[in-house]
């Protein structure tokens, strides 16, 4: 008896729940002089209730951005599709999360979905956001007036920053007429900082000194490469600029400021590629956008800003190398280190009068054994050490050098396998490691 009478209980219980579907779930309601928000969510989310609110406070915002004002910057302004969806999803967005003084009228669960439905008085929001919108605009407007002194005194990556935090500002009432005084005149605040944003680096051109020079392999290049930044012929000092490799590689002397003539100078300390036709690009440092809102880093377009671009071409090297082993305990490290060297522009010969003169010695020894699960190993030790002089003077340029390196080799192995084996796990350092460090040599002859 007790058992019928829970599965009655039970059945009334979910009749209660889930058969009394109330209307506004199917059918949305008109309240006169309210904005309506009706939001869902799946019961399988276990943050179905706040998930439902969001919902509704989305549905909220909605409404209101389409119909307070009809004349503003989101109707108005000719941006591209992309930036369009940007600033509407910022709007609604900010805007639900801004949104104060909703009721909620009512709520449902059904077997599978949880149900809100909230009211906001039209007049008391108005009331409300107008006070709101009225900080916004003025911290809007204080970060127009800043970046538009950024951007005089040609400090434009730091103007870029500020138009982006005024938009930021700005955000919940982009839908709104946003109308501003500055210096005299009527602006639409939104409208001036986008444009300002996507423009600050418009019409600007690098002129370079040269576009092509000579460079040899591992060494500096004397000749220096200068860019003049301009924009409507008039010279822009104090922008960071940065030369870079495209193609080949080599290290350049960092970013820097163009100097009052709209001037900067860089040099090429070392080429460190074989590649007989090089580039060398200058671009703008872009390096200021990481402090830019995250949300508005698209806007800014860095394919369309100016670039000056050197072709290094590589002549031949006037230097070679003598090479000699010195200790040769592991024989076919040899051949791959002469690989290596080859490989990085150095000309190896027996003559003892070359440029350079290089040493090589590998070292092998055997300690104890280890004992293993299935069978013993012996426990040996390889190392490798390369020696770079100028042979003119005898000065040491490069002295790479890698410890024993550690290797296990089963007992059963012969001679030659342990060699082998210690000759894999040595040169897997060395064919990382020993190109790096070439490339790091400024040889001056």
């Amino acid at each position: 008896m007790k058992k019928i009478l829970l599965s009655l209980c039970l059945a009334a219980i979910a009749a209660g729940l889930y058969a009394q579907e109330p209307q506004w779930v199917s059918r949305r309601p008109v309240a006169e002089g309210k904005y309506l928000g009706i939001g869902m969510a799946p019961l399988s989310d276990p943050d179905c209730r706040n998930k439902a609110v969001s919902n509704a406070m989305m549905d909220i915002a909605s409404q209101i951005s389409v119909s307070i004002e009809t004349s503003s910057f989101m109707q108005t302004l000719d941006v591209d599709g992309r930036s369009k969806e940007l600033f509407e999803e910022k709007v609604k967005s900010k805007m639900a999360a801004n949104i104060q003084g909703q009721e909620l009228k009512d709520s449902y669960q059904s077997a599978t979905h949880y149900y809100v439905y909230y009211e906001l008085d039209r007049k008391k929001y108005e009331k409300h956001v107008a006070a709101q919108k009225k900080k916004g605009t003025e911290l809007g407007l204080d970060y127009y007036s800043k970046g538009q002194a950024a951007e005089a005194s040609h400090s434009y990556a730091n103007a870029v920053k500020l138009y982006a935090k005024g938009l930021e500002a700005i955000e919940p009432y982009l839908y709104l007429d946003l109308a501003a005084q500055y210096e005299g005149r009527k602006i639409d605040l939104p409208t001036e900082l986008y444009n300002a944003c996507i423009g600050v680096f418009s019409g600007l051109e690098l002129v370079q000194n040269v576009t092509e020079v000579g460079v040899e392999a591992f060494k500096p290049c004397g000749e220096p490469l200068a860019v003049c930044l301009s924009k409507a012929g008039q010279v822009i000092p104090n922008v960071t600029l940065k030369a870079s490799f495209t193609a080949g590689d080599g290290v350049t002397t960092p970013e820097t400021k163009t100097d009052y003539t709209g001037t900067a100078v860089f040099y090429v300390t070392n080429v460190t590629s074989k590649l007989p036709v090089q580039t060398v690009e200058v671009r703008i440092d872009e390096s200021f956008i990481e402090d830019v809102p995250a949300s508005y880093r698209e806007l800014i377009d860095t394919s369309a800003w100016p670039g000056a671009t050197f072709t290094l071409v590589l002549l031949s090297s006037n230097y070679t190398a003598y090479y000699m082993v010195e200790k040769n305990d592991i024989e076919s490290c040899d051949r791959q280190v002469r690989a290596i060297l080859v490989n990085n522009n150095f000309d190896l010969t027996e003559d003892t009068s070359a440029n350079l003169f290089i040493t090589l010695s590998t070292t092998f020894d055997v300690g104890g054994t280890v004992a293993g699960e299935l069978y013993d190993m012996n426990e040996c030790y390889a190392g490798l050490t390369l020696k770079i002089y100028d042979n003119l003077n005898q000065k040491e340029l490069l002295n790479y050098n890698v410890p024993q390196v550690r290797v296990l080799v089963p007992v059963t192995k012969s001679e030659q396998q342990t060699m082998a084996m210690c000759a894999r796990e040595l040169m897997k350092r060395v064919n990382v490691q020993l190109p790096q460090a070439l490339k790091k040599l400024n040889i001056n002859l």
